[in-house]
């Protein structure tokens, strides 16, 4: 039995009928990571000892305690993206600027994992404070897709995606503030939550009332991805977002019987993006599977959702100029040269009257969204609009839509509407593009409608399973 082709859920399982013990799950994903993470690039940092000495407590806890008081991911390795704080670990952002830097204390949702008796054995790359969609960084250097290592795994959760999809750990603690933890997962064959903005708290991003960004998981079963959810998710005085009551989610029983007759709107063009052929191919049959599944599938005519790409790019770029604008000047000298120009106040320029009007646009694309959850459960779209890019990034780094080439903003930013909206999503792992690159899904659903995304994920693995198959970068 090969440990790194489980899931976190049946991992759990094995260690509590000491099956396995932590220390071997420890080592076989260690193995595995030794064996495939040079061909991906997929870690910041990896923290062996220190994981070490948490797979040997969760052994000695075996022998002390009941197995019906263990907790639910007893034992299971994870990883976390490098955006996050992780207490006595180095979290770097992606940046030289933090290359030594070591929090005193884990982010919440990193906290809540660890409580849920998961143990964390390193960081996963990102670009410099996620200020990309690829994953390269002057600290890092290149994460590449495991299913063709020439082409990008996407991002900024691209460490995430790699690691998740190659068994180089399970489960994956990501972000999304534009696509992030949803791009990653279809180009790498795997899923990626975006739940609703402050289900899970986000308390170490600065930006608390204009929020775009959100704790994101990554993982390879929908089993995976309810128990992180439900270990993860819950208020927290730190993120205003998070103070609401919610429910626990499921992977559920029966998916087909739980969403007869719901209701779907394709959106091929979401926010006015074009889909390649190829790419809108492996989606549309999977609509057609679920129609035969007793869902109700309308396409759309026209698009209700488009909307200024202006307004998500003059937010996150002003986001990344107040951040570097605060650091200090020794810091300003490491960062990369896209980011220095964001240093001057002459290089970029935003005034307080345009981010309040673009404010207002966001808040009319909510009420739009809304308008069609009058009428419709979901909202569906392909996840990206065309193959991956290379790896192997310059700043004129384009993709191919139906034969015509478009800067890279055209690849996922249809995405981004639900990072101004705050509503909840998933990409979903639908079939392959041609025979070796996979295709993601994208749905959207009602704010705090986590546990229908789930359903509908667990409905498309019966109906196309993906487990099946992994990549292998290193044949």
């Amino acid at each position: 039995m090969d440990i790194t082709e489980l899931s976190g859920v049946e991992i759990a399982r094995l260690i509590k009928n000491r099956e396995f013990s932590a220390t071997e799950v420890l080592e076989a994903t260690l193995y595995r990571i030794d064996e495939v993470n040079r061909y991906c690039n997929a870690f910041v940092n990896l923290d062996i000892p220190a994981a070490r000495a948490q797979a040997s407590r969760a052994d000695k806890m075996l022998l002390t305690e009941a197995v019906v008081d263990l907790p639910e991911l007893h034992g299971v390795p994870f990883t976390a993206k490098d955006l996050l704080d992780t207490a006595g670990m180095r979290s770097t952002y992606g940046s030289r600027a933090f290359a030594d830097y070591v929090p005193e204390k884990d982010a919440v949702c990193i906290d809540r994992m660890r409580r849920a008796g998961a143990i964390l054995i390193g960081k996963t790359t990102t670009p410099e404070l996620a200020m990309k969609v690829t994953t390269d960084s002057l600290l890092s250097g290149i994460t590449r897709n495991p299913w063709d290592t020439n082409l990008t795994p996407g991002g900024s959760s691209g460490g995430a995606g790699a690691a998740v999809s190659t068994g180089m750990g399970a489960l994956a603690v990501s972000t999304d503030g534009g696509g992030s933890a949803r791009i990653p997962a279809a180009v790498c064959g795997i899923l990626g939550l975006k739940p609703t903005l402050g289900a899970i708290p986000h308390e170490t991003w600065p930006f608390h009332y204009g929020n775009n960004s959100t704790i994101s998981i990554n993982t390879r079963t929908v089993e995976d991805l309810a128990v992180m959810f439900n270990a993860m998710a819950g208020a927290h005085p730190g993120d205003p977002w998070s103070r609401r009551q919610r429910n626990p989610v499921a992977a559920g029983k029966d998916p087909e019987i739980r969403l007869k007759g719901k209701k779907m709107l394709m959106i091929p063009a979401m926010g006015g993006n074009q889909t390649d052929q190829e790419v809108l191919e492996p989606v549309e049959g999977m609509l057609d599977l679920l129609a035969c599944s007793g869902l109700e599938i309308e396409v759309a005519r026209s698009d209700p959702t488009e909307f200024d790409f202006a307004m998500v790019l003059n937010l996150l770029t002003s986001n990344l100029a107040a951040r570097v604008r605060s650091m200090t000047k020794p810091q300003q000298e490491l960062l990369d040269p896209g980011l220095t120009p964001l240093v001057d106040g002459k290089a970029y320029q935003c005034d307080g009257v345009q981010l309040q009007q673009e404010a207002i646009q966001r808040s009319q694309l909510y009420d739009r969204v809304e308008t069609i959850f009058r009428q419709f459960d979901f909202i569906v779209t392909p996840t990206v609009t065309a193959r991956p890019p290379p790896a192997d990034t310059d700043e004129s780094q384009r993709v191919s839509i139906n034969g015509e080439t478009f800067g890279l903003s055209r690849w996922w930013m249809h995405l981004a509407l639900v990072n101004m909206t705050g509503h909840p999503a998933i990409s979903i792992p639908c079939g392959f593009i041609g025979d070796s690159l996979p295709a993601g899904l994208h749905a959207v659903g009602r704010w705090d409608s986590e546990q229908e995304l789930l359903d509908l994920a667990a409905l498309i693995a019966v109906l196309k399973p993906w487990m099946d198959k992994r990549p292998e970068p290193c044949r």
